[in-house]
C-alpha cells in the first residue's frame, strides 16, 4: 500500500510530466544510492523509497491508479485488507492530533554554533554537548522491566490478536509485545526512551556563513519504540551557524571589506600602508593624490567560496581622517599650505564653485 506520498518523495508537483518525474528520480537515486553512501542505513532507506515511488509514478497505468486511490493504492491492484485499512485510519488519527506513534521517526534537534570569522574562513572542528532522547538501553526500548516477564498466553507469544478487532491488529492483552510485563522499566518509567547528554565533534567546512545549516544524520532524538522493543529511526541534528561580527572586516559573500583610515598627508603624498588580512598584515602602495573612498582589491584574500573552487577578494577602502581639533601651530601650517597650493590643488571644488556661479541668484534658502 502507498503509506507515503510518492510525489513528495520525489519532490515534484502532482501535475509533473514524465520527463520531470524521470529527472527527479535520477537526481535523487544518484544522491542516495548505497554505492555512494556505504554503510549508511538512512541513505539505503531513502533509496528504497525513491525506487518505490519511481516504480509507480514512472508507469502511466500505475500512476493513474495511484492518483485515483491515494493511500488506498496497492501495487497488485487488489483492495486493501482490513488490517491495512486500520493502519491508514490510525495514521490519519495520529496525524490529526499531532502525536508520534511507535516506530515514527524521532524529532530533529537544533543547535546554534557561534564561530569567529577566522574559523568560518578556514574551517574548524568543534566539540559540542547536546541533550538528546535515546532508546532506553536497560529495557531494550520496550518500556518494561526485564525481570518477571511471562509469555502472553492469549496470543501465544506472537503479539497478534487472535480475533479481528476494530482499529487494532495487535494482541489487546499484551499490546503486541508477546509477553506480559511484571513492572515498568525503572530507568525510563515505561516510556521506552530516556534523556542523555552526548558530546559530538562537528566539522565546519571553510566558507560557512550565518544562517547555514550543517546536518548530522541520525544524531537527533530516537523515535518511539514499537512493540517488541524496536526503536523508531532517529531524527537529525541541525547545527545552525552564527558567525560573529569582526572588528576590522565586513563580509559580502566570499569577499571581505575593510575600511582603513589614512591621514591627509598620506593620501596626498602617497605611502606604503599596512593593512590587515585574515592571515597576516600586508602592505599596499597608496599613490600620491589618492582620494578618500578609493578601494584597492587584493585577489584571493577573502573567504572560500561555497562551491570550494576559489577564494573571494579583500577590498580595502581608504578613509581620509580629518583631525577633529588642531593646535595653533597646525592651523597656521594648514593656512600656509592653502596659500601656497591655491585653487589648482582642488579641481573638484573649483568646478563645483563654477557650476554654482552659473545658477541664477534669488532662490529660497533651505
Amino acid at each position: 500500500m502507498a503509506r507515503r506520498d510518492y510525489y513528495a518523495i520525489l519532490g515534484i508537483p502532482r501535475g509533473a510530466g514524465p520527463d520531470e518525474v524521470k529527472k527527479a528520480f535520477r537526481a535523487l537515486a544518484m544522491r542516495w544510492h548505497p554505492d555512494r553512501n556505504p554503510g549508511d542505513a538512512e541513505a539505503e532507506r531513502h533509496f528504497r523509497e525513491i525506487a518505490e515511488a519511481w516504480d509507480v509514478l514512472g508507469d502511466p497505468e500505475k500512476r493513474a491508479r495511484y492518483d485515483r486511490m491515494g493511500p488506498l493504492f496497492t501495487h497488485d491492484g487488489k483492495p486493501p485488507r482490513p488490517e491495512e485499512l486500520n493502519e491508514i485510519l490510525l495514521d490519519a488519527l495520529g496525524g490529526l492530533f499531532g502525536r508520534k506513534k511507535p516506530g515514527d521517526r524521532g524529532d530533529d534537534i537544533r543547535y546554534t554554533l557561534t564561530l569567529s570569522l577566522e574559523e568560518a574562513a578556514r574551517g574548524a572542528e568543534r566539540t559540542i554537548s547536546i541533550q538528546r532522547t535515546i532508546s532506553c538501553r536497560d529495557c531494550g526500548a520496550t518500556g518494561d522491566a526485564q525481570e518477571g516477564r511471562a509469555p502472553c498466553t492469549d496470543c501465544g507469544g506472537t503479539g497478534r490478536a487472535t480475533t479481528r478487532r476494530f482499529l487494532r491488529n495487535d494482541c489487546p492483552f499484551c499490546a503486541g509485545k508477546g509477553y506480559k510485563p511484571a513492572a515498568r522499566c525503572p530507568r525510563c518509567n515505561g516510556e521506552t526512551r530516556t534523556v542523555a547528554d552526548e558530546t559530538l565533534k562537528v566539522k565546519i567546512p571553510p566558507g560557512v556563513s550565518t544562517g547555514q545549516k550543517l546536518k548530522l544524520r541520525g544524531k537527533g532524538n530516537d523515535g518511539p519504540g514499537v512493540p517488541g522493543g524496536v526503536p523508531g529511526p532517529a531524527g537529525d541534528l541541525l547545527v545552525l551557524i552564527d558567525v560573529e561580527d569582526h572588528p576590522l572586516f565586513r563580509r559580502r559573500g566570499a569577499d571581505l571589506l575593510c575600511e582603513v583610515p589614512v591621514t591627509f598627508v598620506e593620501a596626498a603624498l602617497g605611502c606604503d600602508l599596512s593593512v590587515p588580512t585574515l592571515d597576516a598584515v600586508t602592505t599596499i602602495r597608496v599613490p600620491p593624490g589618492t582620494p578618500s573612498g578609493k578601494s584597492f582589491r587584493l585577489p584571493g584574500r577573502g573567504l572560500q567560496s561555497p562551491d570550494g573552487k576559489a577564494r573571494g577578494d579583500l577590498h580595502v577602502k581608504l578613509a581620509v581622517e580629518v583631525p577633529p581639533a588642531l593646535d595653533e601651530a597646525a592651523k597656521q601650517a594648514l593656512l600656509e599650505f592653502s596659500r601656497c597650493a591655491g585653487g589648482e590643488c582642488h579641481p573638484q571644488k573649483r568646478a563645483f564653485a563654477e557650476a554654482m556661479g552659473a545658477r541664477p541668484a534669488g532662490g529660497k534658502s533651505a
